[in-house]
């Protein structure tokens, strides 16, 4: 026992539930409501659409022009770039603009139109008003109004009309845009379909010639005030040139350039020859006492006059080294020789002092040569510097005149430009199609509508059998057994209406309604076969809160096992006892206390049912601590030797939320059946109760889920479930009757 109790507490702990089945099961259990509730919404709607008016809707289709012809360059004045979506999206917004809807509004006189003044009959409106007058807060006061504004509340509730009726869709890939507008009178849709298109045009051109006035007035004063500045920019450019003496800045700049450079490269050359003038003079002065070193000093030695007079010293060297080795140093020619070569040296000597004086003055010479240049490019720089200053302020002069100008020109021009376009009344859009009356309407579209609104009743009362049944948390059917309860279910019993207990006792018996004893007996059928096994010999009946059939349920059990086995049925609740009252046994006879307390044996306590042949023990005299007499010994030798005599000891306990009997006496039993009433007992409670019996180590037999509804019924057993059962049994099972199998 405590190892198929183990199997079964991990197997209804870890049992999961999932799939449509139960959604199903829910749905044709309500499917009477929701049928009814779905007939009944559909029937108002069919009422309400009948009432709805039609209404016809016209078509205006409208070319946007995304290139304008552009006669003048005025673009900046006004218009956005026609070649972007964006511009074509701004254009589905203008032409939905509230400024051409008021103009639409007047034009076609729908201030005076009965369909868009008058106030609404229907939805939310209906409901405030029908609420205000039976609910006094709800009522507002009585607010004296003005004619403006009477005026403006009337053109609000035209303008919300309005705009929802119109209906702007641009054509994918094309500039066409179609405006359809919806109206009761098809005339009416169609003047305002084509009012819209043209306010919309006429709009853009009257834009445009206001956008061009402002301009042209902005850009004429501005047109003066650049008028005085270039005047003041060219005296002052005038002014400059008469003070600073200026014929051609250019020229004279030019001029002085090439003069500065003329000096600089003087100035140069007179740097080279001081320089050279200088390392001479120099080496000179270095060697002025030594003739024969200021002879050898390459400056001196270079000289041609210098060359000469040694070519000639050469020579007449030469000529006194001839004479010499033909005549005396007295000769005359040798006198002669002699006194030439001292004249050619002498004027060596005196040529020499006269180059070594010519460099020392060539020297100073260059030196001032090179200071004079000096002098001079200082003087052309500062000339040059003075007209180069003169000259860029003459060019910034100048170039705010050319910008003054430039400036007056461009607004010049623009001004003749404007007023040339002010003149040209170009249409942003024109007309390809204009709209013209219909003759169907569009709205309401009732089979659609109430289509529409027979889906919408349906889901809804689904949705709501839906969460009914998961947020009322009982259980209805045996499949919400299994997966609720994570429990075996025994069997199903209809729901029966007896007119008193003791009637309820012999409804085993009925010949009226066969099916509640039949469902008994497929219930001892599960009991005996249950995996196979033999039927315990001690089994507990209890309930997790009254009031759920479970002493009826008893009585049943044992009925029905009493036609195939020895059965005695025990009345265990002691609290309330009801085994006795049902089989109408006197209150003063012996039952299970007597037997407990000695007082009375089994025998004596034992009550045989005449008619069936049942074996009941009641719960005898009342006892002030039930529980004490159910936990004692006393009570386990009873069951022991009720086992000894008979096949099946049932007893009826009390619910097991209320006391903890049931457990006490489960213990005892080791084995329970679990009784839940359709459609009343909470899930949780259920749960709850399971969750004690097993913390106890009690084998829970099964569930069995008594007073099922008839669809509860067939939802288990099928449709013919109640046909089947309503023949063929009709005095079938007498009570007396023996039969031989559990079946």
């Amino acid at each position: 026992m405590s190892r198929e109790f183990e199997t079964q507490k991990e197997q209804m702990l870890s049992m999961e539930w999932v799939g449509f089945s139960a959604q199903w099961a829910v749905l044709r259990r309500y499917r009477g409501w929701i049928v009814l509730f779905t007939l009944l919404i559909a029937a108002i709607g069919f009422a309400v659409i009948r009432q709805m008016p039609p209404q016809y809707y016209s078509e205006a289709l409208l070319l946007l022009e995304n290139r304008q012809s552009s006669v003048v360059s005025i673009e900046e004045i006004y218009g956005l770039d026609a070649s972007s979506d964006e511009y074509f999206q701004t254009q589905y917004q203008i032409i939905q603009s509230r400024k051409i809807a008021e103009d639409v509004i007047e034009r076609t006189g729908l201030l005076s139109e009965r369909e868009f003044i008058a106030s609404s009959g229907w939805g939310i409106g209906l409901l405030r008003n029908w609420l205000s007058a039976y609910i006094p807060y709800l009522r507002t006061e009585q607010v004296v109004l003005s004619e403006e504004q009477k005026a403006y509340r009337l053109l609000k509730r035209v303008l919300g009309r309005y705009y929802e009726r119109l209906t702007v869709v641009p054509i994918r890939n094309t500039q066409l845009v179609t405006i359809r507008f919806y109206a009761q009178d098809p005339e009416l849709a169609a003047r305002v379909a084509n009012a819209i298109g043209r306010s919309y045009i006429e709009s853009y051109m009257e834009d445009k010639l206001v956008a061009t006035q402002e301009a042209t007035g902005w850009m004429r004063g501005r047109l003066e005030t650049l008028k005085k500045n270039l005047r003041n920019s060219e005296l002052t450019l005038q002014q400059f040139r008469d003070d600073a003496g200026l014929v051609d800045v250019e020229g004279l700049l030019t001029l002085e350039g090439k003069e500065l450079e003329g000096i600089s490269a003087r100035l140069n050359e007179a740097k080279a020859r001081r320089s050279a003038a200088q390392t001479v003079a120099r080496s000179v002065s270095g060697n002025a006492g030594n003739l024969k070193q200021l002879a050898g000093l390459p400056e001196i030695n270079r000289h041609p006059s210098v060359q000469q007079l040694r070519s000639a010293e050469s020579a007449a060297e030469q000529k006194v080294a001839q004479l010499a080795n033909r005549y005396g140093p007295k000769h005359k020619a040798m006198i002669a020789a002699k006194a030439e070569l001292s004249e050619v040296q002498s004027s060596l000597r005196r040529q020499i002092r006269e180059l070594v004086d010519g460099i020392q003055q060539e020297y100073q010479a260059a030196s001032r040569e090179e200071t004079s240049m000096l002098a001079e490019l200082e003087a052309a720089k500062k000339n040059y510097q003075g007209l180069s200053k003169n000259e860029t302020e003459y060019r910034e002069l100048l170039r705010e005149v050319e910008t003054n100008r430039q400036l007056y020109d461009t607004f010049l021009t623009r001004i003749k430009e404007t007023g040339v376009a002010g003149d040209f009344n170009e249409a942003i859009a024109r007309f390809t199609d204009p709209a013209t009356p219909a003759l169907t309407p569009a709205k309401p579209q009732r089979g659609m509508l109430l289509a529409a609104a027979v889906l919408a009743a349906l889901m809804s009362a689904v949705i709501v059998a839906l969460l009914y049944a998961r947020w009322a948390d009982v259980i209805n059917r045996a499949d919400e057994v299994e997966s609720q309860l994570k429990a075996k279910l025994l069997g199903i019993v209809p729901q029966m209406k007896f007119s008193s207990s003791q009637v309820a006792a012999k409804g085993y018996f009925d010949e009226k309604h066969p099916e509640f004893g039949e469902s008994w007996r497929s219930i001892r059928t599960t009991l005996t076969l249950h995996e196979g096994m033999q039927l315990p010999s001690t089994l507990a009946i209890t309930s997790a809160t009254p009031e759920e059939g479970k002493t009826t349920s008893a009585i049943s059990l044992a009925l029905a096992l009493q036609q195939v086995k020895k059965v005695l049925l025990i009345d265990c609740d002691l609290r309330r006892p009801s085994v006795a009252k049902a089989f109408k046994i006197a209150e003063y006879e012996p039952g299970l206390t007597n037997a407990l307390s000695g007082t009375h044996t089994l025998e004596q306590c034992v009550y045989e049912e005449p008619d069936s042949g049942l074996s009941i023990l009641s719960a005898g005299n009342a006892l002030s601590q039930p529980l004490e007499a159910l936990s004692g010994d006393a009570f386990e030798k009873l069951l022991e030797r009720a086992r000894s005599r008979y096949d099946v000891v049932i007893m009826d306990t009390p619910p097991v939320n209320a006391v903890s009997d049931a457990l006490v006496v489960g213990r005892h039993a080791g084995a329970m059946a679990f009784i839940v009433r359709a459609n009343f007992t909470r899930v949780k409670l259920a749960q709850r109760a399971l969750d004690q019996i097993l913390a106890n180590k009690i084998l829970v037999s099964g569930v069995i889920l008594n007073r099922a509804a008839k669809e509860a019924m067939q939802a288990q057993y099928g449709k013919s479930y109640e046909s089947y059962y309503g023949h063929g049994y009709h005095g079938a099972n007498r009570p007396s009757e023996k039969q031989g199998t559990a079946a």
